[in-house]
C-alpha cells in the first residue's frame, strides 16, 4: 500500500483490508489523503515493513496485525513543526496473507446471528491453563515461566449457564486446544491449554466463540429511549456514553459540527440493559462497539460511520 498526505501534528493511520481510517491526536485534521492497495492487508499475523519517501516528522509502526486487534497496522506520524508537512508512505506485507511458522487456525463462528466473543494473547514458554469466564481470563502455569504481556477482550460477558464454546482463530508456533466447556462443576468457565515446545518465550493468541444467550421471562424485551444524539458528521466518529453524558471523538474525517445530545434518563451503572440503536436521520452505518459492564465502566460507546464525499446530518436515537 502506498499513503500520502498532509500532516500538521500527530495522526494515527489504522489499515485493516482496504480501509484506512484516521484519528487525529493533536493539531490539524489531515488533508489531500490519498492511498492505494496493490493487494488488501491479510487477516493474518503479519510483520509489515514501512518505508518513509517523504516527511519531515517522525513515523513508526505503533502496532502490527495481530489476532487480538483484528489484524489491524497502526502507524503514528508526529510532525512537531509550524505548518503541515506533505508525507508520503509504502508499506510491504506478505502476499500469502502469514508470514509465521504455522498457518493460522481458521473455524467459522458459530452459526446464528448472536455470536459473541473473547480473545486472548500473551507470551507463553511452556505450558499454561487459561480459564475464561464472565468477564476475565487468568491463566495458570503448569510448566515453564509465568506468561507475559497477557491480555483479553470480550465483546459481551460469557453466560454463567452451560453454552457451547467454539475455538476460533488462533496464533502461536505450538499447540492450543479447547479443554473444557463452561458448566457448573467449573463455575462456568471455558479452559484453554496452551503448550510451547521451542526454547524462549512465544506470541499466542485465541478466541473463542459462544452463542448469545437467549432471553428470560425476567429481561426486560424492549428497550426504552434514553436519548437522542444529533450532529452532522463527515468521515467515522465514536460517541461514549456514561449516564447523563455523551462524549464524541473523531476517528477519522473532519470534527462534528453541531452536536447535541438529549437524555430522557440517565444511563444506569449495571449490566442487562439491552442497549439499541435506531438510526433516525443519516446516510451511514451507525452500531453499538462496547456494551456497559463493569470493565468499561458501564458505558454504551456506539460509531457513526459516514464514507459518503462531504458530510450529513445525523440523528441518532439510543434506548436501554
Amino acid at each position: 500500500m502506498v499513503w500520502e498526505g498532509e500532516v500538521d501534528g500527530a495522526v494515527i493511520l489504522y489499515v485493516r483490508g482496504r480501509r484506512v481510517d484516521l484519528q487525529v491526536k493533536s493539531g490539524l485534521p489531515v488533508q489531500r489523503q490519498n492511498y492505494r492497495f496493490a493487494i488488501p492487508l491479510p487477516d493474518s499475523r503479519q510483520d509489515v515493513q514501512l518505508q518513509v519517501n517523504q516527511g519531515r516528522g517522525h513515523v513508526r509502526i505503533a502496532e502490527q496485525p495481530r489476532l487480538d486487534n483484528n489484524y489491524t497496522l497502526a502507524v503514528r506520524i508526529d510532525d512537531h513543526q509550524a505548518g503541515s508537512s506533505r508525507y508520503a508512505l509504502s508499506f510491504y506485507w506478505s502476499a500469502e496473507g502469514y508470514s509465521g511458522s504455522l498457518p493460522p487456525t481458521r473455524i467459522p463462528p458459530p452459526p446464528g446471528r448472536g455470536a459473541e466473543r473473547v480473545i486472548w494473547s500473551g507470551r507463553v514458554d511452556g505450558e499454561v491453563l487459561v480459564e475464561c469466564g464472565s468477564e476475565t481470563c487468568a491463566s495458570q502455569v503448569v510448566s515453564g515461566m509465568p506468561v507475559l504481556r497477557e491480555s483479553f477482550r470480550f465483546s459481551r460477558p460469557m453466560p454463567e449457564r452451560e453454552a457451547v464454546v467454539t475455538l476460533g482463530e488462533t496464533e502461536g508456533r505450538g499447540e492450543i486446544r479447547l479443554l473444557e466447556q463452561p458448566g457448573a462443576a467449573n463455575g462456568y468457565r471455558a479452559r484453554v491449554r496452551i503448550r510451547d515446545p521451542q526454547g524462549g518465550a512465544g506470541d499466542y493468541a485465541f478466541s473463542l466463540l459462544w452463542e448469545r444467550p437467549p432471553r428470560t421471562g425476567s429481561e426486560r424485551l424492549f428497550s426504552q429511549r434514553g436519548l437522542v444524539w444529533s450532529g452532522r458528521v463527515d468521515g467515522r466518529v465514536r460517541i461514549t456514553v456514561e449516564r447523563r453524558q455523551a462524549v464524541s471523538e473523531v476517528l477519522s474525517g473532519a470534527p462534528v459540527e453541531g452536536e447535541q445530545a438529549a437524555f430522557e434518563r440517565e444511563l444506569p451503572a449495571r449490566q442487562g440493559l439491552n442497549p439499541t440503536l435506531k438510526r433516525l436521520r443519516g446516510r451511514g452505518r451507525v452500531e453499538i462497539v462496547e456494551f456497559p459492564s463493569p470493565r468499561n465502566g458501564y458505558r454504551l460507546v456506539f460509531e457513526i460511520d459516514d464514507r459518503q464525499g462531504g458530510s450529513d446530518q445525523y440523528q441518532v436515537e439510543v434506548g436501554w
